[in-house]
């Protein structure tokens, strides 16, 4: 509503001046003369200054502007993308600029550091927390905005404010976006003898990586990604050249040896020596029936087992990559409790083995001891931990995300029924004051 104050003014202005001036009794048109002079000196017009307050705050009551600063939650994208360059400095920078004049002001704020576990400061003054806030490093392999706006919503009833380079996440009441269209090239994939390379340029762009001290030659389509195949196993890799974002520029893959705990069996002591493993904790095998789901990686053996079945059906699961096992007479193990979902099933859809996040269950050892897919699943089951990978961020961060138009929470007004109880106050003493002499 401000924009009327300036026409509003100017309206009372003019009426104000159309009136008929008020006659004064003159001895004689040459004392008029005489005091001429004098009598059109400017003088302050006290009815008109009353006239044009009144006026203004009435224009100030129908804006209804906060009393107070309202409390904040900030929340701040630390991921990779967030380090990209933008101008002299980098995206996060950048918010870091934007949202600062608002946890200034706010009396009371939480900051949120949103990376792969959100991190969160306050509630306190938000001034206090302007050292925070500077201190902020995009490094993480990726945010988890969702998982921040909740802690600190649990922390302080507040309108939330995200300053990230993606689109505004669902339900926030405030959104600055940070960042332009930038050109980047980064590793987004590696395993043994492969890599990826994402493009988050919205043109094709060449790539040249080093690996082991020869340099490859790859296009990546715009927004997308290509493959290199045909590396070693274990290999490190370097993009040449610079971009907007150097996190994602090196990689490397490599094969470590896995410390199993597991009963002193022969049969496993020949498996885990034929697949290289050592004594540990990072992966356990327990000759159990699962009773919820694992808390680390477990490879469950049943203890015993029914009349063994055919397997007639198996689900696509990468446990079973190069596994044959139709037409198998595997000994259904008793049904574990939890999140398990049978990988091979026999007749009646009876489960014979069972999958779950971080688990595998097993028929009896002695039953599946000297079967040829014995090792394989075991194998398979040790891949993903065995494998070890650095450098990776999210793929979406190599991308880089591009911000949408931003937005701030409607402050609560309060401020409206004040001005407009000073308006009438003003009008009144106008009244007052000059009311008898009209």
């Amino acid at each position: 509503m401000l924009w009327l104050l300036l026409p509003v003014l100017l309206l009372v202005y003019l009426l104000y001046r159309r009136r008929a001036p008020r006659a004064r009794p003159w001895a004689g048109v040459w004392l008029w003369k005489r005091g001429r002079a004098r009598r059109f000196r400017p003088r302050l017009d006290l009815r008109l200054l009353l006239l044009l307050l009144g006026a203004a705050l009435m224009v100030l009551a129908l804006e209804d502007p906060p009393l107070a600063p309202s409390p904040l939650v900030l929340v701040v994208d630390a991921s990779a993308s967030m380090a990209a360059r933008e101008g002299k400095g980098t995206r996060l920078d950048l918010a870091k600029e934007r949202v600062l004049p608002l946890l200034e002001r706010a009396p009371e704020a939480v900051l949120v550091r949103a990376g792969e576990r959100p991190e969160a400061f306050g509630p306190a003054p938000g001034i206090a927390l302007k050292e925070r806030l500077l201190a902020l490093e995009a490094k993480d392999r990726k945010g988890d905005l969702e998982a921040a706006i909740a802690l600190g919503r649990r922390l302080l009833k507040a309108p939330v404010v995200v300053a990230t380079d993606g689109p505004p996440p669902p339900g926030v009441e405030g959104y600055v976006g940070v960042g332009s269209p930038r050109e980047n090239l980064g590793i987004v994939a590696v395993a043994a003898g492969f890599l990826a390379l994402g493009n988050g340029a919205g043109r094709p762009l060449p790539a040249q990586v080093e690996v082991g001290g020869k340099t490859f030659r790859v296009e990546v389509p715009p927004r997308g990604y290509a493959r290199l195949q045909g590396l070693p196993k274990a290999f490190s890799a370097r993009l040449l050249g610079e971009d907007a974002l150097p996190l994602d520029d090196e990689a490397a893959f490599g094969l470590r040896r896995l410390g199993v705990d597991y009963p002193r069996l022969p049969a496993l002591e020949r498996l885990f020596r034929l697949l290289d493993a050592l004594p540990g904790s990072e992966v356990r095998v327990r000759l159990a029936v699962p009773q919820g789901a694992p808390e680390g990686p477990t490879l469950y053996l049943a203890p015993t087992g029914g009349a063994p079945l055919p397997v007639l059906l198996t689900a696509p699961h990468p446990l079973l990559e190069g596994v044959a096992l139709l037409g198998e007479r595997l000994p259904p193990p008793p049904p574990p409790k939890g999140p398990w979902r049978p990988l091979a099933e026999g007749e009646g859809g009876v489960g014979l083995l069972y999958a779950a996040e971080g688990g595998l269950y097993l028929p009896p050892l002695v039953a599946i001891q000297d079967r040829p897919f014995f090792p394989l699943l075991v194998y398979n089951f040790l891949k993903p931990y065995r494998e070890a990978r650095t450098g990776l961020l999210a793929p979406e961060e190599t991308l880089l995300p591009t911000p949408e138009a931003g937005f701030l929470p409607r402050e609560r007004g309060g401020g409206g029924r004040l001005f407009a109880l000073l308006a009438a106050l003003v009008l009144l003493l106008e009244a007052l004051r000059f009311g008898r002499r009209a």
